[in-house]
């Protein structure tokens, strides 16, 4: 005997087939992505470095390991974050943070640190390997009266092609006056 269906158990019914009309264009979209597109990811390694005196100079582009870019930083400069991105596929945002939260004297809560969101463009074809990393950063400084904040855009720069051999660290944002510096390396 089939039992009479009642009103919420029809309403429930008709929004999930309403979802998996909704949905279905989406999933028949990205269903012509290429199958080498989709095996295709890469791990971004990204430093970012805070200047310890002004007038210090880094360079555009700084061979070797995440230890040998330290080391030459060091005597100008000092790691504020350094992170490896694992699979990381065409217009992936990685999202990084790096701060802390303390209450002031004025009993207000102040954020001092970063916060920053990277676009990962692989715009590579068949014959060669194209990548690109862009952004938005923004610079927390507690201080008495709470958190002021530094919004950096940080444009569009390529990136090396990836090598199997050595590491290619490529300078992608630096800000002279407050000495904050990124790099990043693919592979």
């Amino acid at each position: 005997m089939i039992m009479p269906m009642n009103l919420y158990a029809a309403a429930s019914l008709f929004r999930k087939a309403s979802f998996a009309i909704a949905i279905l264009p989406l999933l028949l979209a990205s269903s012509f992505i290429t199958h080498a597109q989709a095996l295709e990811s890469r791990h971004v390694n990204l430093v970012a470095f805070q200047a310890d005196h002004s007038g210090a100079n880094f360079d555009s582009i700084i061979t070797g390991n995440l230890g040998e870019l330290i080391t030459n930083l060091e005597k100008n400069a000092h790691v504020l974050f350094a992170t490896r991105t694992a699979g990381v596929v065409d217009r992936d945002v990685i999202n990084l943070q790096s701060d802390v939260l303390r209450m002031t004297d004025k009993n207000t809560l102040a954020n001092g640190g970063l916060n920053c969101r990277f676009i990962f463009d692989d715009e590579s074809d068949e014959d060669s390997a194209f990548y690109s990393i862009s952004g938005i950063c923004d610079q927390l400084v507690a201080g008495y009266e709470g958190t002021q904040k530094k919004h950096a855009v940080i444009k569009r720069t390529m990136l090396s092609d990836p090598s199997t051999t050595f590491n290619v660290w490529t300078k992608f944002y630096e800000d002279k006056v407050s000495g904050m510096v990124f790099y990043v390396d693919i592979d």
